[in-house]
């Protein structure tokens, strides 16, 4: 009579051959143990060692951030009070772009000199704005809009002209041609020499021990929240031993809360809560420029950076 398999009977063979297999190849990856039964062999786990993948360089090369880069800039006093301006456009024009010519002024300083063997290139800037120390109100320095480049085409001076009977002398501006522009400049914006670029790496590191910073300001934004790959400001810079490639640890401001379950309402401070990490990139003499590279929460203006 032949072998009737029933859904019951087959899925028991079925769970039978499952579990030899995985018992075979157990076996095979296991360590034989004699039992005391010559024909049983008791099988043990073993450790099995394999190499790890080389590691991944921890140079970040500063290409990679560029494009979350918007040019910051920060100027003491002084510098923003001797900084040259633009005074005049090219036909009177009143907002100017790329390719346009302009015409600007030292205030104070340096004349502009037009250098043939050395291009001066210039970041336009505009409503440079205090950056203050949240705990003493001091101004750590004038963040700078950025809103375009120019470069340098023909230095400022001035000539002897005629006025009726007698000489006179007249101011000649310098000449500048628009490098580029985030939004259209104009006449009263302000100029600043862009130093030799850097072409050294990032190398991400732990800041120092006992290093921290707060966040004053989140750039190129009116909010006062920050995400990921956005940027802020911190109120510590050079002059407190800040470094580019130093990572800090993102702490939520402290908030308070009200004890409803006690009687008499009792004020609390909650504790700090890590929030990300955030890398130094730029550091001017009392604040830096950090980029929020990872980050659980909304970053808010008033969080602490801390060793990591």
């Amino acid at each position: 009579m032949p072998t009737i398999f029933t859904p019951r009977a087959a899925t028991l063979l079925w769970i039978g051959l499952l579990v030899a297999g995985a018992s075979s190849s157990y076996a095979q990856s296991g360590t034989a143990v004699p039992a005391k039964d010559s024909q049983a062999v008791r099988l043990s786990p073993e450790v099995r060692i394999q190499a790890l993948p080389a590691p991944l360089s921890t140079t970040l090369k500063r290409n990679l951030i560029e494009p979350f880069l918007a040019e910051p800039m920060v100027i003491d006093e002084a510098a923003l009070a001797s900084a040259p301006r633009i005074v005049a456009a090219q036909e009177n024009r009143v907002l100017l772009s790329k390719g346009d010519h302009a015409y600007a002024r030292s205030t104070g300083g340096t004349p502009l000199e037009f250098n043939a063997g050395a291009e001066r290139r210039f970041r336009v800037f505009r409503n440079a704005t205090p950056l203050k120390d949240p705990g003493t109100g001091a101004v750590l320095g004038y963040e700078a809009q950025f809103i375009g480049s120019a470069i340098l085409a023909a230095s400022e001076g001035f000539e002897w002209v005629a006025d009726g009977d007698k000489q006179v002398q007249r101011v000649v501006p310098a000449t500048i041609v628009i490098a580029g522009s985030k939004e259209e400049i104009r006449a009263g914006d302000r100029l600043i020499e862009i130093a030799p670029a850097r072409s050294d790496a990032l190398v991400p590191h732990a800041a120092a021990a006992g290093t921290s910073a707060q966040i004053i300001s989140v750039y190129g934004s009116s909010a006062i929240n920050a995400g990921q790959n956005q940027v802020v400001v911190v109120n510590r810079g050079k002059t407190d031993g800040l470094k580019s490639g130093d990572v800090m640890a993102i702490q939520k401001r402290r908030a308070t809360a009200i004890d409803k379950t006690a009687e008499g309402q009792t004020p609390m401070l909650l504790p700090e809560e890590r929030n990300g990490l955030a890398m130094v990139f730029l550091t001017f003499e009392k604040v830096a420029y950090a980029l929020v590279v990872q980050v659980t929460d909304t970053v808010r203006i008033g969080d602490r950076l801390t060793t990591p």
